[in-house]
């Protein structure tokens, strides 16, 4: 079969998978597409050796489910080469990442960790299941099952598998360090789009980007915004990370107001001020290092500036769809509409909430609610444990800022019925990154606490340095010690309190 046809089979919505499945297979079984397959298969393996080749791969399986298409009579969302190639076999390919990293986690120990799992993965997991279930019974079995696979395959990445890679000193870094990675794989992408393929990135004045629709791709701005804020508030005056990801930032700021998106302004800000909420100093080196970017980059797309209007004049968008979410709910309150649909009321995406209510009724309602009751409950947690303990104090407020994000773009925004969209592995993520702090924050707290009764006496001093910074590593003690920071040894990550200093 020739591969313009295979293209063409490839192509369609986002939510299409078994088209672009059925192209993919179809390419692998030709001479040139197992070629492919076996070169590409080999740079796997080279790369799963290593940790940063790991982040690689995760990233670029990220970076596929950044990508969108939408079909629209009213414009032409076809990207220039090689970004619609990709495009076209993404999510097939990225479920292929997400096993395959996984899989690997299998041949790597616990370690020292004695927590990888929170109670909301377990309950956002059901909520998918159920969701996907009701999907494949009544609108496509193939649809279904394959969502099936690929929700387990996000928790046993991003949960379970890179959280034990990535395990030892800069392990939080090392797993948000992907999303860093794949935001500036999105930051590039855009541009080269923007520079080769303009009209089609910029619909009505809306940047679409690689997206699809100025939701999405503002909405996938407010991940790298978020990833920004933290490896901003981490790095040492001064650092090169600490201007990049300012930079970066400022970049994505105009990114979200040319996208014209009020969700995604909103979030924007929800973002920032949860991250950096008592820290007014650093938000002020932000606002002036991001600010220039900013500046810069609207200097050279001007026209970016004409959508700002749509903040203040747009009309309403969102309560027409609300009303019919509410009446469909009413119709159907226990077991939702999704029974006695066809799968073209799954399109409408505006609010988690009320559409989890009009597919899923009541009993797809109490399982959200059990969600985000548990969700803020850890978060809350979290949070705590990072106001007593400032070397997991940058993790807590990253937990902080991302409850905050879904909790609001949730509401305007169907973010968590997806099934291969970026913003699955970023739930995953904080909730790995929630566990890393319930884990690690008990025994530093305590480890800290009895290391400053001692050094009323000794003349000890407590550790000043993240739990997790970078340094050498001593062979004959376990994998997270660190004996460098704070001039002493740590104590091993999942150390039990009143076991710190033993």
């Amino acid at each position: 079969m020739d591969y313009p046809i295979l293209l063409a089979q490839a192509r369609g919505t986002s939510s299409d998978i078994g088209a672009q499945l059925n192209a993919f297979l179809d390419l692998a079984f030709t001479p040139a597409g197992f070629a492919l397959g076996v070169l590409g298969a080999a740079t796997l393996v080279v790369l799963l050796f290593s940790r940063g080749g790991t982040q690689l791969i995760a990233a670029g399986a990220l970076f596929l489910l950044s990508m969108m298409r939408t079909e629209s009579k009213w414009a032409d969302n076809t990207l220039v080469q090689p970004l619609e190639t990709i495009r076209s076999f993404s999510r097939p390919l990225a479920f292929a990442l997400l096993v395959i990293i996984a899989v690997r986690s299998l041949a790597f120990p616990r370690g020292e960790r004695t927590r990888l799992l929170v109670v909301p993965a377990v309950l956002f997991l059901a909520y998918e299941l159920y969701y996907v279930t009701l999907v494949g019974a009544f609108i496509d079995p193939t649809r279904g099952a394959f969502g099936v696979l690929c929700y387990f395959a996000a928790l046993a990445a991003f949960v379970f598998g890179l959280p034990k890679v990535m395990q030892g000193p800069g392990e939080s870094r090392g797993l948000l360090g992907i999303f860093a990675i794949t935001g500036l794989l999105f930051i590039g992408a855009n541009f080269f789009q923007l520079a080769l393929g303009y009209s089609n990135a910029v619909i009505q004045g809306r940047l679409t980007g690689i997206s699809g629709n100025p939701q999405q791709f503002a909405l996938s701005c407010c991940i790298f915004l978020l990833v920004g804020c933290y490896f901003f508030s981490i790095s040492r005056a001064g650092s090169w990370v600490k201007w990049f990801a300012a930079i970066s930032m400022g970049i994505l700021g105009l990114f979200v107001l040319w996208s014209g998106s009020r969700t995604g302004a909103l979030c924007s800000a929800v973002i920032v001020l949860a991250y950096f909420r008592t820290k007014l100093g650093r938000l002020a080196l932000l606002g002036i290092v991001g600010g220039g970017a900013f500046a810069v980059a609207v200097s050279m797309f001007g026209e970016s500036l004409e959508i700002v209007e749509r903040f203040l004049e747009g009309g309403d968008t969102r309560s027409e769809v609300w009303r019919a979410a509410l009446a469909d709910f009413a119709s159907s309150p226990v077991f939702g509409i999704l029974p006695f649909v066809s799968d073209d009321n799954l399109n409408f995406t505006e609010s988690t909430y009320l559409r989890t209510l009009a597919l899923m009724g009541s009993i797809g309602g109490l399982l959200l609610l059990a969600v985000m009751f548990s969700w803020c409950r850890t978060a809350f947690a979290v949070w705590r444990l990072g106001r007593i303990v400032p070397a997991i104090e940058a993790e807590a407020d990253f937990v902080v800022a991302s409850t905050a994000f879904f909790m609001v773009a949730n509401v305007g925004e169907g973010l968590m019925m997806g099934v291969l969209t970026i913003f699955i592995p970023l739930i995953y993520a904080t909730f790995a990154m929630a566990a890393y702090v319930l884990d690690v924050g008990p025994a530093q707290a305590a480890f800290e606490t009895e290391s400053t009764e001692f050094g009323d006496d000794d003349g000890l001093e407590v550790a000043s340095e993240p739990l997790n910074a970078p340094g050498p590593v001593d062979a004959s003690r376990p994998r997270d010690l660190d004996p460098t920071v704070g001039g002493r040894d740590l104590p091993p990550t999942g150390t039990r309190p009143g076991q710190a200093l033993a």
